[in-house]
């Protein structure tokens, strides 16, 4: 495999620090462009859109090997219905090239080399650089959770790029969605109701204080993650919380890829690809999922995933050797997810229940947790039409229901005993359960945030995985913490891989944990 890019770019003209960046003068260079420029139809502002369509990959293979095969399988969401690699693929934490490879490629050759390409075009203090910021953000931070260090901070600086420690990369995330909401934050103050981008955004169609909000609610999401280790954690997070501009509550402003207007009539949502018969035909309902949402009596469950042809909502284990027995089966649940079903970044519902773990902690969220958790899973039954059943949902007391298994897909013990309703006479750990069991549910089909979620916490329950073919390097019960680096890395910058092993404290296996998994 080729080299990634990453190893050849330069800039001669590109801030040194993230400080120069900052300050940096627009008239100083006249080949960027004024921020009244973007009310314009100019090219630079499609940079945003291409952004915005890479957070998620479009391309079918790319949007499988880094959302899905990485991500939902881990997260219990969904199980794989095909032997890939006979057997021995990231399913079954045998971790061939092409897994290790893509999620890394498809970040610093697709996502990263267009975020250099804007950067060089417009200045750090107008509204495209400071949307951008936060899109890059969310786009990036889910490829350090996948490998723990890699190149950032440097990137598109220096030849060959050094990685970046995960602390390091977390805190640069930091310090950009801070530039990025004092730059809208003064531009919406100053141009109230202004919409700048609106010819170029995917997501809130140019609504800065929604930006602002989304910014505020993902800084909230990352300074949790890391919350164990970071002891700036919690001012960050009540800095999220209590700016003027909030954050996520309703679920309205949800983030997400419209697919139904103007500007999107090209996009459709990579998931059903995976799982439709017209296309791989290989995603099914995970066993996971089949018992919480079958033992909670869960009213979103249709809502998730059909029937099968016996009328049962099934699922299946995941890491199964021989996987494509079950391919096309009616006996399983598919997804619910068309071609044009908006693909969500981020949500209220999630965003309530980041608070309640706050409150938990005792951090200053705006309400206790009990609250918060209740909020939280309104907001999830409002997103999917069914506010008149969170009542009883919020009382019951039904627990997860045992799995019952098919012929290669064993059968198994409830996973847990927890319960939807809240106990105020709960330790704090069967609390914590409870926040984080109903935000995998409120955030799904999100698998590569539920997989982080549950490699911090531990939770919800999920089922291991049937087959562990590490030799090892990955624990059946602890299951997968990371992908390891790239092959090609090794191949094309192995001296900075090697430092890259250093800077993990651990082998370079599926097994080492990052350094905000402190469970």
């Amino acid at each position: 495999m080729k080299k990634i890019i990453i190893t050849l770019l330069t800039s001669s003209v590109f801030c040194i620090t993230m400080n120069s960046c900052l300050d940096s003068n627009l008239n100083d260079d006249p080949d960027k462009i004024a921020p009244k420029e973007l009310n314009k139809d100019n090219l630079w502002g499609t940079y945003l859109t291409s952004l915005q369509r890479h957070v998620a990959p479009e391309d079918q293979n790319d949007f499988q090997l880094c959302e899905d095969l990485v991500g939902n399988m881990y997260a219990g969401y969904y199980a794989g219905t095909q032997n890939w690699e006979g057997g021995y693929n990231g399913t079954t934490y045998a971790f061939p090239d092409a897994w290790k490879d893509r999620p890394f490629s498809v970040a610093f050759t697709k996502f990263m080399s267009t975020w250099e390409n804007l950067r060089h075009k417009t200045d750090s203090a107008s509204v495209l650089f400071a949307v951008s910021e936060v899109v890059k953000v969310e786009a990036m931070h889910k490829t350090t959770d996948i490998y723990g260090p890699i190149p950032y901070t440097r990137f598109g600086l220096q030849n060959p790029v050094p990685y970046d420690s995960q602390e390091t990369v977390y805190k640069r995330f930091f310090q950009e969605l801070n530039h990025a909401i004092a730059i809208l934050t003064r531009f919406d103050t100053q141009n109230e109701g202004q919409k700048p981008l609106a010819k170029f955004d995917l997501i809130y169609g140019s609504d800065l204080k929604k930006w602002i909000r989304f910014a505020n609610s993902l800084k909230l999401r990352l300074a949790m993650r890391c919350h164990a280790v970071y002891n700036d954690a919690k001012t960050l997070a009540e800095e999220a919380v209590n700016n003027p501009y909030g954050v996520l509550e309703d679920y309205q402003d949800n983030a997400q890829m419209q697919t139904n207007n103007a500007l999107s009539f090209t996009y459709f949502n990579p998931f059903y690809n995976l799982y439709s018969p017209e296309g791989y035909n290989e995603d099914r309902m995970g066993a996971s999922m089949d018992a919480y949402l079958n033992g909670f009596e869960d009213p979103r469950l249709p809502k998730f995933f059909k029937t099968t042809e016996d009328g049962y909502y099934r699922g299946l284990r995941n890491g199964l050797r021989n996987g494509n027995k079950f391919q096309g089966d009616p006996y399983l649940s598919m997804p619910t997810i068309t071609r044009g079903t908006p693909y969500v970044w981020m949500t209220a519902a999630e965003i309530w229940l980041l608070r309640a773990e706050g409150a938990l902690l005792g951090w200053n969220m705006g309400g206790d947790a009990k609250t918060l958790y209740e909020k939280g899973i309104r907001s999830s039954f409002a997103q999917y039409g069914l506010s008149a059943e969170a009542d009883n949902y919020l009382a019951s007391t039904n627990t997860p229901a045992a799995y019952q298994g098919l012929d290669g897909s064993p059968s198994a013990e409830a996973p847990s005993d927890i319960t939807p309703a809240w106990d105020d006479n709960a330790t704090l750990e069967k609390k914590l359960e409870r926040i984080i069991t109903q935000k995998w549910i409120a955030i799904y089909p999100l698998g590569q945030e539920a997989w982080s979620e549950f490699r911090r916490t531990g939770y919800p329950k999920i089922y291991p995985i049937v087959n562990n073919l590490s030799n090892g390097k990955v624990s059946t019960t602890e299951q997968v913490r990371r992908v390891p680096f790239p092959a090609s890395e090794y191949s094309g910058n192995m001296g900075e891989v090697e430092k890259a092993i250093k800077l993990l404290e651990g082998e370079d296996t599926g097994g080492t944990k990052l350094w905000w998994d402190k469970h």
